[in-house]
């Protein structure tokens, strides 16, 4: 440490120095700096001593936790309309990739995609797009001649890639009524529903920094046509009939009326492969909702955990519980009523899980079980399935897939060349010459393979070796048949 008298001779001298130079007396302006200091932190209490007695008194005020699907819907308006308009001196870097990137990338200077000449992608034109949104702090905007304040109190940059980095956020304008804010949030939804029509988005449970588990968006992509799912003709229109009719706001009041819970339940069974996963997607697409995944394989999650996600589900949502076989079923000391000739009991628990069977049953109709979703379980061996599982009010459907026929296996080859004459730019009778050419081809192909014998993944895995050479796939499919028998 400087001797104090050091010190003090160190800013006299300073000062003095100062005051030679530029024939002004500093004094002055540490003087008026300290004035200009005091006023602003004396403004800055007041305002706070004012904002404070106006959230209490005028201000209507509405928070919405990161948890809860609004979060992101309001999020998505914000950065769409509000923040575009307004240039930010703090904001968050994001890369985001679209599906349109890849539509930008086939318009690239590149060789034909049968060409064998090889591209670095390194030399090709990077599509994706940087986005920077602000991330903390307050912003005014206006809404319907209504000013309002949205509080984004997030965390600094260091704690983005934590998992769980979503802040609550508030939203206040000056009214004695929540009206403009409800008026506001019912826009940001009908924005959302705009924006999804044409997409679903999964959700998937996912534990935050202090192991809480919450419903988190996993991914959003585009619906799926149902045509592309290959399924028996009769079966697909069997689910979709009983569906639609399910949705009906009149078959909710009837079995309101009636004292009947208003759920759902559909079992998909049948060997790997066969499309179960993936007519519940195009299920989803349909019908405009969202699929929440539910995992009994989960390690951690517990049995509390897992009823709770259970019954936070959407009213309206497909709940699709995938390979519920696949944990197995424990006996050990039964004691039941039940007729437990099938594998597992109602007091069994699951295999390398902490759900129980009876945990299972009380989640998925039990007094906390929300009421209005679709259930959706697949299953690859259902005779392991305990009957109390499958019964009739938890299963009302069952959809049994089986390996592919004739007829299913020239659909899958005609879903994957269907679109080539459009492609190729081709006018109406060349298109029309086109379809009968692949539905010879379709026909040609399907006879070679025999009929229930390979998974329709099996088939498209090797159909994707000609994407766009049907008459390819046509001459080598024969010897793809024998190397399959060879290494069964």
């Amino acid at each position: 440490m400087f001797p104090r008298h050091t010190v003090s001779g160190v800013l006299y001298t300073l000062v003095e120095s100062a005051r030679n130079t530029l024939n002004v007396d500093p004094v002055v302006f540490l003087n008026s700096g300290l004035v200009v200091v005091g006023l602003i932190t004396s403004l800055r209490s007041a305002g706070n001593v004012l904002y404070t007695y106006a959230e209490k008194t005028c201000l209507s005020t509405v928070h919405v936790r990161a948890e809860d699907p609004l979060y992101d819907d309001i999020v998505r308006w914000m950065n769409d309309h509000a923040f575009q308009r307004r240039n930010f001196l703090s904001v968050l870097a994001q890369t985001t990739n679209r599906s349109d990137n890849d539509k930008a990338l086939i318009r690239a200077p590149l060789a034909h995609p049968n060409s064998d000449r090889l591209v670095s992608y390194r030399e090709v034109e990077d599509n994706s797009f940087l986005e920077l949104k602000p991330f903390r702090g307050s912003r005014l905007f206006r809404f319907k001649r209504t000013w309002m304040l949205f509080s984004h109190a997030a965390s600094s940059p260091e704690s983005v890639p934590q998992v769980d980095t979503n802040p609550p956020l508030k939203l206040q304008c000056l009214s004695l009524s929540l009206a403009p804010i409800k008026n506001f949030l019912d826009e940001v939804r009908a924005y959302s529903r705009k924006v999804s029509v044409s997409s679903i988005t999964v959700y998937r449970t996912k534990p935050n920094s202090r192991d809480h588990i919450r419903w988190s968006s996993a991914a959003s992509r585009p619906s799926r046509d149902i045509s592309t799912v290959i399924l028996d003709k009769q079966k697909k229109q069997t689910i979709l009939r009983d569906i639609n009719e399910y949705l009906h706001p009149h078959t909710r009041q009837w079995y309101a009326n009636h004292g009947i819970p208003y759920r759902r339940g559909y079992l998909f069974s049948g060997p790997p492969g066969t499309g179960k996963t993936s007519l519940a997607s195009a299920i989803a697409g349909v019908f405009g909702l969202d699929i929440y995944v539910l995992s009994l394989l989960d390690p951690t999650m517990t049995e509390s955990q897992f009823s709770r996600m259970f019954s936070e589900v959407p009213t309206r949502c497909v709940v699709l519980l995938e390979d519920v076989d696949a944990a197995g079923l424990s006996r050990g000391d039964l004691g039941s009523s039940e007729d437990f000739s099938q594998p597992g009991s109602a007091t069994g628990t699951l295999a390398n899980t902490s759900v129980s069977l009876s945990g299972l049953l009380n989640a998925i109709d039990g007094v906390s079980s929300q009421e209005g979703r679709i259930l959706i379980m697949t299953t690859n061996s259902p005779q392991r399935l305990d009957r109390a599982l499958i019964r009739p009010g938890r299963v009302d459907i069952h959809i049994r897939f089986e390996l592919p026929s004739q007829e299913e296996l020239r659909d899958l080859f005609l879903s994957l060349y269907s679109d080539m004459s459009q492609d190729a730019g081709f006018s109406l009778k060349e298109q029309e010459t086109e379809t009968a050419r692949l539905n010879e081809l379709a026909v040609q192909f399907a006879g070679c393979l025999p009929e229930r014998q390979y998974s329709l993944a099996e088939v498209q895995g090797f159909l994707l070796q000609y994407k766009r050479q049907p008459e390819e796939a046509c001459d080598n499919v024969k010897s793809w048949v024998e190397e399959m028998e060879y290494e069964k």
